[in-house]
């Protein structure tokens, strides 16, 4: 069974920020442990060296301002050096911590390993609450920070997920991919669910901010076909792909890992000139060092990936005038902006 975007999010209430129209950029960092994307499941057999190549990233995103929102599985704080790396990090103020969960290594390891587990929205409520609880405690343990931010594993909300955030005290998900469809692999589908960031949950005291997706080509405007399309990518690849070679039809994420520059700034204009005033720049730390994923397999793809990140940010910063931001500072502005209109 996959999970639709109504099942996941229920009643969906859009968010508009106030002020100067200039779109907020905010950077989610993937802070995991490196492992074989193409093998199994496994709860051991991971690395967390690339994890010194943090600290560098962190520099090169000073310049621009960005304070990126290093998302934290449980291996990376549960570890001696990656917990001190990001104390650090965090003491100074050059990077804000949240959650992610990666059920096949996070603690309690009751479910059975498997491609449908790994999506924690699939465990069992209580289950899927236990292993949240337990990052949490350890992000406060070993970091001294309360976290506000989530992002699923995998993108793997379930429909217990909103509640379950709520109880533990979190304020912003970060879960929400627009226009994909993982129900192949045992996954969300979250082809339904709105672009643009909006409240959700109970009470709707969860604010979500989706990853910045979007379609291009000529035929983009046909969402049935996008629909299509997106569905088929699991059982037809093939048919998708040729679209895209095409370029008639093609998905594309904010993320220097597997889009080209050009496709990322006709993106991110495109989503501008659509009213998006919210970006969210995304990647994985493991990219972050030579030979840890598909996207950085040496070290000269590794440097062209870090350049291609600076170049994204030129071009969100300087020709669409974007102001840097952090998933948790877009949560205060909205309040303060919601408590001045009560």
């Amino acid at each position: 069974m996959s999970w639709r975007a109504q099942e996941l999010f229920g009643t969906t209430i859009p968010v508009h920020w106030p002020g100067p129209e200039r779109p907020r950029v905010h950077v989610i960092l993937d802070t995991e442990e490196s492992f074989d994307w193409r093998g199994p499941f496994r709860r051991e057999g991971f690395d967390l060296a690339a994890l010194r190549a943090l600290p560098g990233f962190v520099r090169r995103l000073e310049r621009f301002g960005i304070v990126p929102t290093c998302v934290v599985t449980y291996p990376v704080v549960d570890s001696a050096e990656g917990s001190a790396i990001l104390r650090e990090l965090a003491a100074d103020g050059r990077i804000e911590v949240g959650a992610h969960l990666h059920p096949w290594v996070n603690p309690p390891h009751l479910e059975p390993l498997g491609p449908r587990t790994s999506f924690a929205g699939n465990l069992a409520p209580e289950l899927e609450a236990a292993k949240l609880a337990a990052l949490s405690a350890r992000i406060g343990e070993t970091l001294g920070v309360c976290a506000e931010v989530y992002k699923a594993g995998r993108y793997g909300l379930g429909p217990a997920t909103a509640a379950t955030l709520v109880r533990l005290g979190y304020r912003v998900d970060t879960s929400g991919y627009p226009h994909r469809d993982f129900s192949s692999e045992g996954g969300p589908d979250f082809r339904a669910m709105p672009e643009r960031p909006f409240r959700f949950g109970p009470g709707a005291r969860l604010l979500e901010l989706p990853m910045s997706c979007g379609l291009l080509g000529p035929l983009a405007r046909s969402s049935a076909l996008a629909a299509s399309l997106e569905s088929a990518r699991g059982r037809r690849p093939g048919l998708a792909g040729a679209f895209a070679r095409m370029r008639l039809l093609r998905r594309v994420t904010l993320t220097p890992e597997g889009f080209e520059l050009p496709d990322l700034l006709r993106l991110a204009r495109a989503l501008v000139a659509r009213g998006h005033r919210v970006l969210c720049l995304s990647l994985h730390s493991p990219s972050l060092a030579p030979g840890n994923t598909p996207y950085a397999p040496d070290a000269r793809a590794c440097a062209a990936l870090l350049a291609k990140v600076e170049a994204i940010l030129e071009g969100l910063l300087g020709e669409l005038a974007g102001t840097p931001s952090t998933a948790r500072g877009l949560l205060r502005e909205l309040e303060a902006a919601e408590g001045a209109g009560s």
